[in-house]
């Protein structure tokens, strides 16, 4: 089965766009942004191997595993900055998050 590039473009274009309407939509919830932005490094990641795909280039494809390592180091960084700021305070309220400073 072979996928058109218009409809990969389109699933990556509407994956940006949910990504950037979670940032918007959950500006609270710090696990909500979170997931939002790895939509938006998604739908990059799409756009840039179907890139490589479509002009025979294998840069494109080279750039999205990098994207793809980016999104899980991000992913465990905050992770694990979460779980050290609930061990201390019990709680998750992105208005305190500024205490973290210095």
């Amino acid at each position: 089965m072979i996928i058109d590039v218009p409809v990969i473009l389109t699933v990556s274009s509407f994956l940006v766009f949910f990504g950037l309407w979670g940032i918007l939509r959950h500006r609270g919830d710090l696990m909500r942004i979170l997931l939002a932005l790895q939509l938006i490094f998604l739908g990059s990641l799409f756009n840039f191997s179907m890139g490589s795909a479509l002009f025979s280039d294998a840069s494109g494809v080279i750039f999205s595993l990098f994207i793809a390592c980016l999104t899980g180091v991000q992913t465990v960084a905050s992770l694990a900055l979460f779980l050290l700021y609930f061990r201390k305070h019990d709680r998750l309220i992105p208005d305190h998050i500024e205490k973290m400073k210095g």
